[in-house]
């Protein structure tokens, strides 16, 4: 297949996840048609499909997809979470619990599945044996959100408010505004007659905006291209928490896109003050200040982000490219051949963006190589 439909289909699959995201099912469903048009027997695209139908409740039509792909996919646990997962949903709690087996079979570790067993086990009123699967997930992860909430509410049903506040808790130590536990943590506190507490739980969660919840929907618009709705979703979040690394980050990557200078370095400048270790906010940082001709103030912040990753392709040509500007060839060189030098990990960037770098790193040698040889 040629590298082009191969790009069409995976940016076809990026917008359906983003749609997905925004609740905008029948969008979602009509972007992975087009990418099944462009492959279709694609396992992993049909599989996409049957998520979409999952996430919009439409059951039938996901449980049929999901079904056909058993005799096809040779590893299953995720299959047979998301099978268990329908079942879940239409209330067919026996084979929810009969499909979380056979994926944690598959991989007895796999935290979705033992989610999924602990939410049928809860709702058959199995709530020891539901505690147990919690448990498990905890183990691996001890912020573990979905978890801790659901074992707080099942600790709740049992009469162990102050157990139950303690989950709770955990969960706002590093999510302050989630809504639904703020409620459940209200209904544990009037439990306990603990009236005045109870009243600021439940007015904070009718008040307040999870920031989680609206970073991640700025992150889904802005990959639709809808930079300036996203710029608004993460400026809510932000007004909930300013600290909000990630959000400034975020935001200053939807404010470079609009061309808002002078607002994405501020917003790049708050995310590396707030988390210093941030090397691609470093290098952000670096080619807003190149944008803006403040081309020596773009090279400690692209030193920054190698101090932080040495092997960090795009800070090494960048750092090239604005010494290059400053008329350095000989130290440009050696940046755009240490750029070349290391191959980025594909889960931070996709092989399309590290074949244009490459492209790119390689043009800008051979124009180097000229004027020094001149």
């Amino acid at each position: 297949m040629p590298e082009s439909t191969n790009s069409q289909i995976h940016e076809l699959k990026l917008a359906a996840i983003s749609y997905s995201k925004l609740k905008d099912y029948k969008k979602a469903e009509k972007s992975i048609r087009k990418a099944l048009e462009l492959k279709p027997d694609s396992k992993n695209l049909n599989h996409e499909l049957a998520k979409i139908f999952l996430r919009s409740k439409d059951y039938v039509q996901a449980l049929k997809i999901l079904h056909a792909l058993d005799s096809k996919i040779k590893k299953k646990d995720i299959l047979y979470k998301d099978i268990g997962l329908a079942y879940l949903g239409m209330g067919k709690l026996e084979k929810a619990l009969d499909f979380s087996a056979k994926s944690l079979k598959q991989n007895h570790n796999y935290i979705e599945a033992h989610f999924l067993k602990g939410k049928a086990l809860r709702e058959t009123g199995k709530y020891d044996e539901a505690l147990i699967e919690f448990d498990k997930i905890l183990e691996q992860n001890s912020k573990h959100r979905d978890s801790l909430y659901q074992k707080g509410k099942i600790l709740h049903v049992l009469g162990n408010y102050r157990e139950a506040l303690d989950l709770f808790d955990k969960v706002l130590d590093f999510r302050p505004r989630d809504n639904e536990v703020l409620a459940a943590k209200g209904k544990s506190h009037d439990e306990l007659e603990e009236y005045k507490a109870a009243s600021e739980s439940i007015n904070k969660s009718l008040l307040v905006e999870d920031e989680v919840i609206y970073n991640d929907r700025g992150v889904a618009l802005t990959r639709l291209g809808y930079n300036h709705k996203a710029i608004d979703s993460y400026r809510r979040a932000l007004v909930s928490n300013p600290k909000y690394a990630v959000c400034w980050f975020n935001l200053g990557k939807a404010l470079f896109r609009v061309g808002d200078l002078n607002e994405a370095l501020n917003a790049f400048k708050q995310s590396t003050e707030l988390n210093p270790k941030n090397r691609s906010a470093w290098n952000n940082r670096g080619v807003t200040l190149r944008q803006l001709n403040r081309l020596e103030e773009s090279l400690d912040c692209y030193d920054r982000a190698i101090v932080l990753k040495k092997d960090y392709s795009w800070a090494w040509h960048n750092k090239g490219y604005v010494l290059e500007l400053l008329d350095r060839p000989r130290e440009a060189l050696e940046c755009y051949e240490m750029a070349l030098e290391h191959k980025p990990d594909p889960r931070e960037h996709g092989g399309d963006e590290w074949e244009k770098l490459k492209k790119d790193t390689n043009i800008a040698i051979e124009r180097i190589n000229k004027i020094i040889e001149e």
